[in-house]
């Protein structure tokens, strides 16, 4: 739990309207819920696709804190951060309601248990590219280094806010790489303009600000055992919605999954988020294509409005939605 008190934001939103952002790029995915969980179980996979950045898909996550804020009427909120690997989102939740008024509490979620064990930790690596390569960070989505290194470009209003925020919640810390043969052996036999030189940074959440953020091992298909009926302010399940549609094929080819497996997973996911979300609440979904045409038909959407929701931020051509909030009956 965490007390914040409210910043004023340059957006109102007190009709909820469609609101309308650029879409970024983000991630592949691997294969079903099922499948995942009992290969992390077994041991098989320690780490799923643990890759994400801090204040990724900004403009989703300043909508979130809006609406929260400003549109709904409550002293304390919960807010569910599924899948939410080693604990990248969940802390810039934390850093983005510091500063307000109400009682905020977050728990992150993720199906793999190092994940959250990482999380716990609270320590985080930025990298930087540079020479020839420095703008390959751009098309991975991790559009964070500007936390950690100075830029050569002046940081707009927004950016220079999160630096200041990232600067209040973290500390840095001694780097230590980890040996790596295969690495080695290419800075020693590769011509210098072959190799790709990486800085990286390391840091560790302050004490005093690791004990906003509660993590838990679960996964979406069993939100009814962590998040009590009807009682998350907002989910947010971004980018990975994907691990249902696809199968790991050989040399780790995605291989998608027939229909008659993906439709009953993907009702069984809206009936767990139907069950989690408050009246009035937000279920957030990721910004990559494959989270929202799942089918040929869209069950997602389908499935949603059966249930309720209703779309109130989209993509930027219209395409997506990706947040949908719980009328109340």
């Amino acid at each position: 739990m965490i007390m914040i008190n409210i910043i004023n934001s340059p957006q109102q939103y007190p009709k909820c309207d469609l609101y309308k952002s650029k879409p970024q790029i983000s991630f592949c995915g691997t294969n079903t819920v099922e499948k995942l969980s009992k290969d992390v179980i077994v041991g098989v996979r320690k780490k799923l696709i643990q890759e994400s950045a801090f204040f990724r898909d900004a403009d989703t996550l300043e909508f979130v804190k809006d609406y929260l804020l400003n549109v709904l009427k409550k002293n304390e909120i919960n807010i569910v951060d599924g899948a939410c690997s080693s604990g990248y989102e969940t802390y810039t939740l934390a850093m983005l309601f510091d500063k307000a008024d109400k009682k905020i509490n977050i728990t992150g979620f993720d199906i793999g248990k190092q994940a959250i064990a990482d999380a716990k930790k609270g320590v985080f690596t930025i990298k930087r590219l540079k020479g020839q390569y420095a703008t390959l960070l751009d098309y991975e989505g991790f559009r964070d280094n500007y936390l950690a290194f100075s830029s050569s470009k002046e940081l707009s209003p927004q950016n220079l806010k999160y630096r200041q925020l990232f600067n209040e919640f973290f500390t840095e810390i001694p780097y230590k790489e980890s040996f790596s043969l295969t690495a080695w052996l290419k800075r020693k036999l590769l011509p210098k303009k072959f190799v790709i030189d990486i800085e990286t940074k390391a840091f560790q959440i302050l004490p005093e600000k690791s004990k906003s953020c509660r993590f838990v091992q679960s996964d979406i298909l069993q939100l009814d055992k962590i998040v009590p009926k009807h009682s998350a302010d907002a989910l947010l399940f971004r980018n990975a919605l994907y691990h249902l549609t696809t199968k790991e094929g050989p040399l780790n080819f995605k291989i998608p999954l027939p229909d008659e497996q993906v439709i009953p997973a993907v009702k069984k996911v809206v009936e767990q988020v139907d069950n989690a979300v408050a009246p009035n609440g937000l279920f957030v979904i990721g910004e990559h294509a494959n989270d929202h045409v799942l089918t040929a038909g869209k069950t997602l959407y389908d499935e949603l409005t059966k249930h309720n929701f209703s779309p109130v931020f989209d993509s930027f051509d219209g395409s997506m939605h990706y947040i949908w909030k719980k009328n109340s009956l």
